[in-house]
């Protein structure tokens, strides 16, 4: 339940869950049924929700009917016939509050046509809607490039005018991307249909985008972007070894880089960036934080010493670096040491007290010998001090 809502609101998010799920086994199991009648079915589903759910808001009430069209659209077009695509869009447009909310709706018919490859046709759905997710863009971009590479195969291989202009339109769009730089997962109904081919159209481009303009960062920022969100450590290695090698002084993708390292539990790795970093930025705190942290995670002293008397040459804070010490100690599981040097700190701080004593409470968890008490509390402990290092250092 998030901040502010009341049991409720969470009670009635619950049942129109239950109701979209029994809607999409009714899909299922009765495409046919629901093709030969749409204004019926749609009739159906806008009763029961309305009968159901009358005080549910028009942004949720449109979705919820975005979120049905959607199945439909993929159980009853899967060959992407447009005259059935058009029905459906007619017949769920009618069912929803907004008039101007048939865009959602376009945009599904675009990637479920993109689905099926019905290029031209998916490329008239999409429209403009790209500069409000960059998804879209990438969607279009990937539709003119596949035709451009019909048009070749129709011709045997040959150069067309047209295959020439469909390749030219994939390269406009992509520099139309990186001029607007729209946002990514800003239209929610993107995400309602998620395909082979749709991952493989983003992918593609973002792969063609930078054998076409290699010295472009936003592609490769936007593809990590995405693989970071799905969890793809592949893709956002992929993206980050192109980009550590292209802009190797770059500290935002050298930073990305250090922390799937990280993720990965990759120390090599990670000090290799650390010092890269060091090398490529030598009067920046940063590098050297994240050399505390490594040390903090692989609990080494002598790296952590070592990056201690770097982080002291360059001006740490004292007290920032008092807390690491202490970290340090609970992280390496010496008690004795954690406290003494705990109270030290607290009579000489007595500004961080708000901060030290939830980090007290911590630490006695963290030394319970109760797993079930140290475990969660010693990745908590981590967790906060190094989100309190990173906003001290005005890390990004």
């Amino acid at each position: 339940m998030t901040r502010g809502e009341k049991l409720s609101d969470a009670v009635q998010y619950e049942k129109i869950e239950t109701l979209k799920r029994d809607l999409l086994s009714y899909i299922n199991q009765n495409s046919e049924k629901i093709s030969s009648n749409l204004p019926v079915f749609f009739a159906h589903v806008i009763s029961a929700l309305d009968n159901g759910f009358s005080t549910i808001d028009d942004a949720a009430h449109d979705e919820f009917i975005d979120s049905i069209a959607s199945a439909v659209m993929e159980k009853i077009s899967s060959g992407g016939e447009p005259e059935v695509i058009e029905r459906i869009i007619s017949n769920a447009a009618r069912c929803k509050r907004k008039s101007s909310s048939k865009a959602s709706l376009k945009i599904l018919a675009g990637i479920r046509l993109l689905s099926a490859g019905a290029y031209k046709e998916s490329l008239e759905y999409f429209g403009d809607y790209w500069r409000y997710d960059c998804r879209i863009g990438f969607y279009r971009a990937f539709c003119y490039y596949k035709l451009s590479s019909e048009e070749k195969s129709r011709t045997g291989g040959k150069e067309s005018q047209t295959g020439k202009d469909y390749e030219m339109a994939a390269r406009e769009q992509l520099i139309e991307l990186v001029k607007v730089k729209p946002p990514m997962y800003r239209v929610r109904q993107v995400d309602f249909i998620t395909t082979p081919e749709t991952e493989n159209a983003f992918w593609f481009m973002i792969k063609i985008a930078l054998w076409w303009f290699p010295t472009e960062r936003w592609f490769i920022r936007t593809g990590i972007q995405k693989a970071k969100k799905d969890a793809n450590d592949e893709k956002r290695m992929e993206m980050l070894n192109i980009a550590t090698v292209r802009f190797y002084n770059d500290l935002d993708f050298l930073r990305e880089a250090y922390h799937l390292k990280i993720d990965t539990k990759d120390g090599v790795g990670a000090n290799g960036l650390v010092k890269q970093m060091m090398q490529q930025h030598p009067e920046s705190l940063e590098p050297v934080y994240f050399g505390i942290k490594l040390a903090l995670l692989t609990g080494e002293t002598s790296s952590y010493n070592s990056y201690r008397s770097l982080a002291m040459e360059k001006g740490m804070p004292n007290y920032l670096i008092q807390l690491l010490d202490f970290s340090f100690f609970v992280m390496k599981g010496q008690e004795t040491e954690a406290f003494v040097h705990f109270n030290d700190m607290s009579r000489r701080f007595k500004s961080l007290k708000y901060y030290l004593s939830p980090l007290e409470y911590l630490a006695k968890d963290i030394f319970s010998n109760d797993d079930n008490r140290a475990v969660p509390a010693k990745r908590i402990f981590l967790e906060s001090v190094d989100l309190y290092a990173v906003k001290i250092l005005k890390i990004q």
